[in-house]
């Protein structure tokens, strides 16, 4: 019986030993970039495009512990831009918009179909508006452009403009364009 618990008592403290020796070298090799990296890339690689543009921008702009790689970041980039589209709309029928939030609160009421989807770009998302003479235009980026043409045209207070392709380097100056208000 002696024997047995002293064999018991060794084992586990040879468990513990390995244990900590094993979650050291973790924590020595293993930085919080590489596991939102393998994180991430689980997911993108399962099509979700969320993780495609987060991988993109951590190795883009050197986000959440992961050093910049343009290569990387290309790559994640032109995958997530596939087939995402620009659309764009102004306000029609006397609607005066000031601000991106009087644009969000207009379609919320009117055509609350329009949103971005769980693991997708979906009908709408990446809101944006410029300032253009005395009105706001705005546009959304999408992967349904046809359906979210369809919404912005059933809304009176919106009046459709264009669809386009979105491309790995019109992505970046959208990305890095402002809310502008009146």
């Amino acid at each position: 019986m002696k024997t047995i618990v002293t064999s018991t008592v060794s084992l586990l403290i040879g468990l513990a030993i390995g244990c900590y020796i094993g979650y050291r070298y973790y924590k020595k090799h293993i930085t919080s970039g590489e596991i939102y990296v393998r994180q991430q890339t689980e997911s993108a690689k399962a099509d979700n495009r969320w993780a495609q543009f987060n991988l993109w921008n951590a190795y883009y702009h050197g986000t959440h512990g992961v050093d910049k790689d343009r290569a990387k970041a290309d790559k994640w980039l032109n995958l997530f831009v596939r087939n995402v589209y620009v659309v764009r709309f102004e306000p029609a029928n006397g609607f005066h918009p000031q601000n991106a939030l009087d644009y969000l609160n207009d379609i919320s009421q009117r055509t609350p179909q329009v949103s971005s989807a769980q693991n997708g770009v979906g009908t709408g998302s990446f809101f944006r508006t410029k300032k253009e003479g005395d009105k706001l235009v705005a546009s959304f980026l999408t992967d349904a452009p046809d359906q979210l043409q369809g919404y912005i045209e059933s809304n009176p207070n919106l009046k459709f403009i264009s669809v386009e392709t979105m491309t790995p380097q019109s992505f970046i100056d959208y990305e890095k364009s402002a809310q502008e208000s009146l």
